[in-house]
Protein backbone atom coordinates (compact mmCIF):
# COMPACT_ATOMS: atom_id res chain seq x y z
CA UNK A 1 0.00 0.00 0.00
CA UNK A 2 1.52 3.31 -1.20
CA UNK A 3 1.86 5.70 1.53
CA UNK A 4 3.17 9.74 1.39
CA UNK A 5 3.18 12.29 3.65
CA UNK A 6 1.32 15.42 3.12
CA UNK A 7 3.15 18.88 2.49
CA UNK A 8 3.00 21.65 5.25
CA UNK A 9 -0.10 23.42 2.88
CA UNK A 10 -2.85 21.10 4.29
CA UNK A 11 -5.61 23.57 5.64
CA UNK A 12 -6.42 22.41 9.01
CA UNK A 13 -7.79 26.29 9.56
CA UNK A 14 -10.41 25.13 6.99
CA UNK A 15 -11.69 22.59 8.85
CA UNK A 16 -11.76 25.02 12.05
CA UNK A 17 -13.88 26.72 9.99
CA UNK A 18 -16.44 23.97 8.74
CA UNK A 19 -16.59 22.56 12.33
CA UNK A 20 -17.70 26.02 13.46
CA UNK A 21 -20.42 26.63 10.95
CA UNK A 22 -21.68 23.03 11.10
CA UNK A 23 -21.70 24.31 14.94
CA UNK A 24 -23.65 26.93 14.50
CA UNK A 25 -25.71 25.76 12.15
CA UNK A 26 -26.80 22.87 14.81
CA UNK A 27 -27.04 25.98 17.13
CA UNK A 28 -29.61 27.76 15.32
CA UNK A 29 -31.62 24.56 14.44
CA UNK A 30 -31.71 23.26 18.17
CA UNK A 31 -33.20 27.05 18.65
CA UNK A 32 -36.03 26.28 16.32
CA UNK A 33 -36.92 23.41 17.98
CA UNK A 34 -36.90 24.42 21.19
CA UNK A 35 -38.66 27.42 20.10
CA UNK A 36 -41.59 26.03 18.12
CA UNK A 37 -41.14 22.08 18.38
CA UNK A 38 -44.14 21.11 15.86
CA UNK A 39 -42.05 19.21 13.25
CA UNK A 40 -40.23 17.55 16.06
CA UNK A 41 -38.75 14.70 13.60
CA UNK A 42 -37.69 16.44 10.77
CA UNK A 43 -36.17 18.58 12.83
CA UNK A 44 -34.31 15.84 15.07
CA UNK A 45 -33.62 14.45 11.58
CA UNK A 46 -31.84 17.36 9.90
CA UNK A 47 -29.52 17.73 13.44
CA UNK A 48 -28.40 14.43 13.61
CA UNK A 49 -27.50 14.79 10.04
CA UNK A 50 -25.53 17.96 11.14
CA UNK A 51 -24.39 15.67 13.68
CA UNK A 52 -22.61 13.08 11.44
CA UNK A 53 -20.90 15.58 9.20
CA UNK A 54 -19.39 17.36 12.29
CA UNK A 55 -18.26 13.31 12.85
CA UNK A 56 -16.97 13.11 9.42
CA UNK A 57 -14.62 16.66 9.96
CA UNK A 58 -13.09 14.83 12.91
CA UNK A 59 -12.11 11.52 11.03
CA UNK A 60 -10.38 13.62 8.51
CA UNK A 61 -8.39 15.92 10.55
CA UNK A 62 -7.07 12.70 12.67
CA UNK A 63 -6.18 11.08 9.42
CA UNK A 64 -4.25 13.53 7.96
CA UNK A 65 -2.41 14.52 10.80
CA UNK A 66 -0.47 11.97 11.03
CA UNK A 67 0.56 12.65 8.02
CA UNK A 68 1.24 16.10 7.52
CA UNK A 69 4.89 17.61 7.78
CA UNK A 70 4.17 20.67 8.63
CA UNK A 71 0.94 22.32 10.85
CA UNK A 72 0.29 25.70 11.40
CA UNK A 73 -0.15 25.15 15.58
CA UNK A 74 0.72 22.22 17.63
CA UNK A 75 -0.95 18.83 16.39
CA UNK A 76 -2.54 18.35 19.92
CA UNK A 77 -4.09 21.40 19.83
CA UNK A 78 -5.48 20.58 16.25
CA UNK A 79 -6.98 17.40 17.85
CA UNK A 80 -8.04 19.42 20.91
CA UNK A 81 -10.14 22.14 18.94
CA UNK A 82 -11.74 19.96 16.13
CA UNK A 83 -12.60 17.56 19.34
CA UNK A 84 -14.37 20.14 21.38
CA UNK A 85 -16.18 21.66 18.81
CA UNK A 86 -17.53 17.95 17.76
CA UNK A 87 -18.54 17.23 21.66
CA UNK A 88 -20.74 20.14 21.48
CA UNK A 89 -22.39 19.39 18.24
CA UNK A 90 -22.61 16.00 20.05
CA UNK A 91 -24.39 17.62 23.28
CA UNK A 92 -26.92 19.53 21.34
CA UNK A 93 -27.96 16.30 19.42
CA UNK A 94 -28.35 14.75 22.07
CA UNK A 95 -30.66 17.33 23.87
CA UNK A 96 -32.47 17.20 20.69
CA UNK A 97 -32.96 13.53 20.59
CA UNK A 98 -33.93 13.23 24.77
CA UNK A 99 -36.56 15.86 23.73
CA UNK A 100 -38.08 13.51 20.61
CA UNK A 101 -37.63 10.11 23.04
CA UNK A 102 -39.28 12.57 26.19
CA UNK A 103 -42.35 13.44 23.90
CA UNK A 104 -41.83 16.71 24.73
CA UNK A 105 -44.57 19.27 23.64
CA UNK A 106 -44.48 22.32 25.51
CA UNK A 107 -40.75 23.57 26.11
CA UNK A 108 -39.98 24.88 29.56
CA UNK A 109 -38.12 28.38 29.75
CA UNK A 110 -34.83 27.43 31.00
CA UNK A 111 -34.41 25.29 27.81
CA UNK A 112 -34.92 28.34 26.04
CA UNK A 113 -32.56 30.36 27.94
CA UNK A 114 -30.08 27.80 27.25
CA UNK A 115 -30.73 27.51 23.78
CA UNK A 116 -30.02 31.28 23.17
CA UNK A 117 -26.78 30.78 24.95
CA UNK A 118 -25.67 28.07 22.55
CA UNK A 119 -26.39 30.14 19.55
CA UNK A 120 -24.96 33.00 21.49
CA UNK A 121 -22.03 31.00 22.06
CA UNK A 122 -21.88 29.43 18.46
CA UNK A 123 -21.48 32.44 17.20
CA UNK A 124 -18.25 33.84 18.88
CA UNK A 125 -16.70 30.95 18.73
CA UNK A 126 -17.29 30.96 14.74
CA UNK A 127 -16.03 34.58 14.49
CA UNK A 128 -13.42 33.51 17.07
CA UNK A 129 -12.07 30.59 14.41
CA UNK A 130 -12.08 32.84 11.59
CA UNK A 131 -9.86 35.43 13.33
CA UNK A 132 -7.33 32.48 14.15
CA UNK A 133 -5.75 33.07 11.01
CA UNK A 134 -4.45 36.72 11.48
CA UNK A 135 -2.50 37.64 14.32
CA UNK A 136 -3.77 40.89 13.51
CA UNK A 137 -7.85 40.04 14.80
CA UNK A 138 -6.38 38.24 18.12
CA UNK A 139 -7.74 41.45 20.13
CA UNK A 140 -10.75 40.97 18.85
CA UNK A 141 -10.47 36.97 18.99
CA UNK A 142 -9.84 37.59 22.95
CA UNK A 143 -12.79 39.59 23.01
CA UNK A 144 -15.11 37.06 21.59
CA UNK A 145 -13.59 33.95 24.04
CA UNK A 146 -14.76 36.91 27.09
CA UNK A 147 -18.23 36.71 25.30
CA UNK A 148 -17.87 32.82 25.39
CA UNK A 149 -16.78 32.35 28.79
CA UNK A 150 -19.92 34.95 29.84
CA UNK A 151 -22.52 32.60 28.26
CA UNK A 152 -20.92 29.78 29.84
CA UNK A 153 -20.97 31.18 32.98
CA UNK A 154 -24.84 32.02 32.20
CA UNK A 155 -25.87 28.80 31.31
CA UNK A 156 -24.17 27.89 34.90
CA UNK A 157 -26.82 30.08 36.26
CA UNK A 158 -29.64 28.89 34.30
CA UNK A 159 -28.63 24.97 34.61
CA UNK A 160 -29.02 26.42 38.60
CA UNK A 161 -32.32 28.24 38.59
CA UNK A 162 -33.77 25.11 36.20
CA UNK A 163 -32.53 22.38 38.86
CA UNK A 164 -33.70 24.65 41.53
CA UNK A 165 -37.69 24.37 40.32
CA UNK A 166 -37.42 21.42 39.28
CA UNK A 167 -36.46 19.87 43.13
CA UNK A 168 -39.55 22.41 44.35
CA UNK A 169 -41.75 20.55 42.08
CA UNK A 170 -40.60 17.07 42.23
CA UNK A 171 -43.94 15.40 42.26
CA UNK A 172 -43.99 14.66 39.26
CA UNK A 173 -40.48 12.71 38.90
CA UNK A 174 -40.75 11.61 34.86
CA UNK A 175 -40.73 15.37 34.56
CA UNK A 176 -37.50 15.63 36.80
CA UNK A 177 -35.96 13.06 35.49
CA UNK A 178 -36.24 14.24 32.02
CA UNK A 179 -35.94 17.85 32.49
CA UNK A 180 -32.69 17.48 34.87
CA UNK A 181 -31.45 15.17 31.73
CA UNK A 182 -32.17 18.03 28.89
CA UNK A 183 -31.02 20.64 30.92
CA UNK A 184 -27.76 19.31 31.48
CA UNK A 185 -27.32 18.46 28.42
CA UNK A 186 -27.95 21.88 27.01
CA UNK A 187 -25.28 23.21 29.25
CA UNK A 188 -22.56 20.80 28.43
CA UNK A 189 -23.02 22.38 25.21
CA UNK A 190 -21.85 25.62 26.13
CA UNK A 191 -18.85 23.68 28.51
CA UNK A 192 -17.43 22.09 25.42
CA UNK A 193 -17.61 25.78 23.55
CA UNK A 194 -15.79 26.98 26.19
CA UNK A 195 -13.27 24.26 25.87
CA UNK A 196 -12.69 25.66 22.73
CA UNK A 197 -12.08 28.64 23.33
CA UNK A 198 -9.51 27.89 26.15
CA UNK A 199 -7.49 25.98 22.66
CA UNK A 200 -8.04 28.91 20.95
CA UNK A 201 -6.93 31.22 23.73
CA UNK A 202 -3.55 28.75 24.06
CA UNK A 203 -3.21 28.74 20.62
CA UNK A 204 -2.89 32.42 20.90
CA UNK A 205 -0.26 32.75 23.68
CA UNK A 206 1.85 30.28 21.81
CA UNK A 207 1.66 32.43 18.61
CA UNK A 208 1.69 35.79 19.99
Amino acid sequence: MKFSFLPGEVKFYDYFERASANLLEISKLLLALLENPQNMNEQVARITELEHQGDLIVHEVTNLLPRTLITPIDPDEILRLVCALDDAIDAIQAAATRIQIYQVTEIRKPACRLGSLIVESATELDQAIHGMRDKNQYDQVRMRIVQINTSENNGDRVLSEGLSRLVAHREDIFEFIRWKEIYELLEAATDRMEDAGDVIQRVMIANA
